[in-house]
Parts: C-alpha cells; sequence; structure tokens
C-alpha cells in the first residue's frame, strides 16, 4: 500500500462533540411539546448537510401545534452555543494534529458545516492554524455522502485518494470518503456509535486509544 501522506478530518463529532449537545436540546425542546423526537429520525441527518432534516416542522406535524420558528431557533441556538463553546476537542485530537505536522503530513477538514463555524471554533482552540485546506458545504454542490468533498479535499491537498486518511464519525461520512477512494478510520461519538461501520478500515472508540504512528504502520503494512 502506497505511504500516508495526508489526514482529512471530519470536523462535527471527530474534532468536537457538537451532535450530542444538539439532540439532546432538540429532545427537551420536543418534550416541552408532549412529544418525542425518535433516534431513528435524527439519526438520518447527522454527517450530512444542514437543511437536509426539517426539525421545526417535524415537531409541529407530530405535536399538531403551531410553531413560532424565529423564537425557538434562538432559544436553541443561545442553548447550543453555550454547550459547544464549554466543549474541550475530542480525545487524542490535538495529539494527532501535532503528531501529523511533526511527520510532514499534510493535514485537511472534510465537513458538512459552514467555515464561519468550523473556523470559528478551530481558532478559538488554537488549531486552525494546522490545517493546510479546510473544505466545507460551502465549496461542494452534493454533501456526504456523495464522495465529492473527499475527492476535493484530497486534490487541495496534493494526496491521491489512496494515500490519504479520512477521519470519520457517521455512516454518511464513512460512506462519502470510501466513496472517493480514502481509506477511513471511523472514530463514533455517543450519537453514532451504534451506526453500521462494516466498511470502514478501522474503528477505534477514540483516537487517544491508538497513537498515530501506530495507526500509519498499520495503513502502511495492509494488503
Amino acid at each position: 500500500m502506497p505511504d500516508i501522506s495526508a489526514l482529512i478530518f471530519d470536523f462535527d463529532g471527530v474534532i468536537l462533540d457538537t451532535e450530542t449537545p444538539e439532540f439532546i436540546i432538540w429532545q427537551e425542546i420536543f418534550v416541552a411539546y408532549g412529544v418525542v423526537l425518535e433516534r431513528s429520525v435524527w439519526d438520518r441527518t447527522i454527517g450530512t448537510a444542514s437543511g437536509s432534516f426539517d426539525v421545526y416542522s417535524h415537531l409541529a406535524e407530530i405535536s399538531g401545534r403551531d410553531i413560532d420558528r424565529v423564537a425557538m431557533r434562538a432559544d436553541m441556538r443561545g442553548r447550543y452555543l453555550a454547550q459547544i463553546d464549554a466543549n474541550p476537542v475530542m480525545p487524542g485530537i490535538v495529539d494527532y494534529i501535532s503528531g501529523a505536522k511533526s511527520l510532514g503530513l499534510k493535514l485537511g477538514l472534510a465537513t458538512s458545516s459552514d467555515n464561519a463555524w468550523v473556523e470559528g471554533h478551530l481558532s478559538a482552540r488554537g488549531l486552525l492554524g494546522y490545517f493546510d485546506s479546510i473544505t466545507t458545504k460551502e465549496d461542494v454542490t452534493n454533501a456526504k455522502p456523495d464522495p465529492e468533498i473527499y475527492i476535493k479535499a484530497a486534490a487541495r491537498l496534493g494526496a491521491a485518494p489512496e494515500n490519504a486518511i479520512a477521519i470519520e464519525d457517521s455512516l454518511n461520512g464513512l460512506t462519502a470518503a470510501k466513496r472517493a477512494g480514502l481509506n477511513c478510520v471511523v472514530v463514533p461519538n455517543p450519537m453514532t456509535a451504534s451506526m453500521d461501520f462494516e466498511h470502514a478500515d478501522l474503528r477505534l472508540d477514540a483516537l487517544s486509544d491508538m497513537s498515530l504512528q501506530a495507526m500509519l504502520d498499520r495503513f502502511s503494512q495492509a494488503v
């Protein structure tokens, strides 16, 4: 197998757990309306572009009540951002990022979020400058699980897909990476742990469970 020259991270759920707080807050809102937000409904939205699921319409439909979208969005957003801003990066992330730079690997990001969201959180945590390229939903026509974002992210780093490792947390992300021809390591978070990741090249509970060098050795020895 060719040597690995690039790591490409997803953002939400991989670098920062933005997914668990979002679901918990929406669960609380649904309960206040006397209904339940089912995980099976929510899970289909994880790892793809926002807007693919209209949570407000879903709440209005199953509760039979009118929804003040503007007021609800403001309330939800305030609660959500307060939790996200307090969250540390996921275990092992800093070691992988700094280790990759010391080894001369290219670092990229391929995310279904927008540029302002990603760069704001990376900058606040002192990580923005480590990335050679950031590819967001604004850079592509088709969201994950379409492979477009990983094809573009690898190209921006000058890496052939087979020389890159994607680090993902969702089935949509895994599917996108594998369709693009990348190797893919899946590190689920609490919202994605029950998903079917049988096509992943490697699954870890946390990046801190395996050193970057051990991961690179594992891929270089694969046949």
